[in-house]
């Protein structure tokens, strides 16, 4: 902030105090979620899908010589494309959210980005990569 503004705050009778901080709700609520997400072992669960959905982007990369990698830990995972003359990884994003799928997407990388929710199945996945594949096919 700008010294004149910073001045003219400290001058007034203006105060600002963070309302919820030391707040023992808040702990509360916080060490709830943690002592959940242990006790239904979903940090597993998350590990256990996201290695899923790996092998099945890992299967993609190797039917489809437009990707050009394939990463990721856990459940944040990527698609880097190749150059192509007919597809892009922008048609892809766009083919993918008409049909329903929101996905991350960097044009500079022109990568596909996926961060899905602990909760999601493995039935979802399976109809992601089956649309995606779809397209890589359809297009390729």
């Amino acid at each position: 902030m700008k010294r004149e503004v910073a001045e003219e705050l400290e001058n007034s009778s203006f105060h600002y105090a963070q309302s919820h901080q030391n707040d023992p709700l808040g702990c509360a609520v916080a060490k709830e979620v943690i002592a959940i997400l242990s006790e239904e072992n979903w940090v597993e669960r998350g590990d256990a899908v996201g290695t899923y959905f790996l092998e099945g982007l890992k299967w993609l990369g190797e039917k489809h010589a437009i990707i050009k990698e394939v990463r990721g830990r856990g459940m944040l995972l990527a698609l880097e494309f190749n150059s192509h003359k007919k597809l892009s990884g922008t048609m892809v994003y766009r083919a993918l959210v008409e049909q329903g799928f929101l996905v991350g997407y960097s044009q500079a990388g022109n990568m596909l980005r996926f961060d899905p929710a602990l909760t999601i199945e493995k039935e979802d996945i399976d109809h992601l990569l089956e649309c995606l594949d779809n397209i890589l096919e359809s297009e390729g």
